[in-house]
């Protein structure tokens, strides 16, 4: 008896290796499901832009706020968000733009 589970152990052991896994995609994986529809600019410590991948078909852009580290997904067509990336404000330079690759 114990020859047999001995047997069946070793050709499961020796097939495992053989066996090839593959990935298989279980939707979007994006961070932003619910995009904000406005935006206090006082409040943002940062902005960061995600860009396209093979988990995300989104371009995603997330502000951190100030007073508690809260992370909002927002939308780039906000004047706001155009005016962070754009550079061009001069009352917003002290806020850092994070572009991830």
């Amino acid at each position: 008896m114990d020859s047999k589970y001995t047997t069946i152990l070793c050709v499961l052991l020796i097939s495992v290796p053989l066996i090839q896994g593959f990935a298989v995609l279980r939707g979007k994986r994006c961070s932003c499901t619910k995009i904000s529809p406005h935006l206090n600019v006082k409040a943002i410590a940062k902005l960061e832009v995600f860009p396209r991948s093979s988990s995300c078909e989104n371009i995603e852009y997330i502000v951190t706020m100030k007073p508690f580290g809260a992370k909002r997904c927002v939308s780039p067509d906000l004047k706001e968000v155009k005016a962070l990336l754009s550079g061009n404000n001069r009352f917003l330079k002290h806020i850092p733009v994070v572009k991830h690759q």
